[in-house]
């Protein structure tokens, strides 16, 4: 295999699999809860509420949109940084604009929609 095919196949498959990775290991956490749940209503007749909870739980906690916004807002920065100081022919900071509107809409989101408090 060429190498000018195979560098691409690397770049775009390995994006694949930092975005894919964390759906994949949420899926089989709650895997493993649902199964220890189905094995406790086998043994015992009833659910233990502890497991319940584990998977009603909302693990989202009230900072969460304010801190993906400024990780996002920090990315497009880095973009338009990244853009302004080379010569690509693509202008990279009109792209920075994507990541930039996302990160502002969840900073927007944390303080005009706030959660509640998880314990």
């Amino acid at each position: 295999m060429e190498v000018a095919i195979l560098v691409p196949l690397i770049v775009f498959g390995s994006i694949v699999l930092v975005i894919a990775m964390p759906f994949y290991f949420r899926h089989r956490n709650r895997r493993v809860i649902y199964d220890a749940i189905k094995t406790s209503v086998e043994k015992t007749g009833e659910a233990d509420p502890k497991l319940i909870e584990a998977i009603t739980h909302d693990t989202i906690g009230p900072n969460a949109d304010l801190r993906r916004g400024i990780l996002l807002l920090c990315f497009a920065a880095a973009l338009a940084v990244i853009g302004m100081a080379s010569d690509f022919d693509l202008p990279l900071w009109s792209v920075a604009f994507i990541p930039g509107l996302i990160g502002a809409a969840y900073v927007g989101f944390h303080f005009f929609i706030p959660r509640e408090a998880t314990v």
